[in-house]
């Protein structure tokens, strides 16, 4: 029970040093705002007149939901990328001279990532509630919290698996930038399931029907747009998938950090 105890307080100690980094980060947090603003005041009302005028639809909503999966998800992805720099300053060394276990570190290190993310986007995702009139189902806002942090937990993971595979931060920027271009374009996030499958290409619509991004986008638009969605995937479905990749992607990220990690640097 002590041992227990003892690691839950390192993980939360770990988490609070991930927090506490996000802070400092004061160029990072000014250009995710920057770029979250021109989305949603600039670039989605124009989107969205566009649509009304073509296909008489209000997109705007549909758009925007979308725009915080692509910002939550890149947040994310930084949150774990953070990893790789630590590595070329030497921070790793520090970490593993620390009496704490590698499993509890790695543990802490996702948390952390993802928590940190998702604290960073609330202030978006309020505003964005707003305008979809979220406020009015609690329980729905609730959530889809919950289902963020899920979804960042496997994103920070899953950006931690590549740090560790590839050891190299060049290599690891080119990849995640490739990965990034892929998972967005190949989803739901700015296009209906229904539209992608009208275009008739069927590896772009497979793609994104077992994308991540898909998954948690069309959940938020099923809390908040019901009138939105045709159900291509049951709301259930889009549940245990997130479920299983958040929790998976942590697990199988913490199998690498215990297995490959080596005597700190990567040179």
């Amino acid at each position: 029970m002590s041992n227990l105890l003892r690691d839950l307080r390192d993980i939360v100690r770990i988490i609070e040093w991930d927090m506490l980094k996000l802070k400092r980060q004061t160029v990072f947090v000014a250009m995710r705002t920057t770029w979250f603003i021109v989305q949603v005041l600039v670039f989605a009302r124009a989107i969205s007149y566009i649509v009304s005028k073509i296909a008489g639809v209000d997109y705007y909503r549909f758009y925007i939901l979308g725009v915080f999966v692509s910002l939550l998800y890149s947040t994310s992805v930084s949150r774990g990328y953070v990893i790789a720099d630590e590595f070329d300053d030497g921070v790793v060394e520090y970490h593993l001279s620390l009496p704490v276990k590698r499993s509890v570190l790695a543990v802490g290190r996702v948390l952390g990532g993802a928590i940190s993310a998702v604290l960073f986007i609330v202030p978006m995702y309020l505003f964005i509630l707003w305008v979809v009139e979220g406020f009015e189902n609690p329980v729905a806002v609730a959530i889809s919290l919950v289902s963020a942090l899920v979804f960042s937990m496997g994103a920070v993971g899953f950006v931690l698996m590549i740090v560790l595979s590839v050891k190299s931060t060049d290599a690891t920027d080119i990849l995640l930038g490739t990965i990034d271009a892929l998972l967005m374009r190949l989803s739901s996030v700015f296009y209906p399931l229904p539209v992608i499958a009208y275009t008739g290409i069927a590896p772009y619509y497979y793609a994104s029907l077992v994308n991540p991004l898909t998954h948690m986008a069309d959940f938020l638009r099923t809390l908040f747009l019901p009138e939105y969605i045709v159900y291509t995937v049951s709301p259930w479905a889009m549940v245990t998938y997130l479920v299983a990749l958040g929790f998976g992607l942590l697990y199988v990220a913490i199998e690498f950090y215990v297995r490959k990690i080596e005597a700190g640097g990567w040179r």
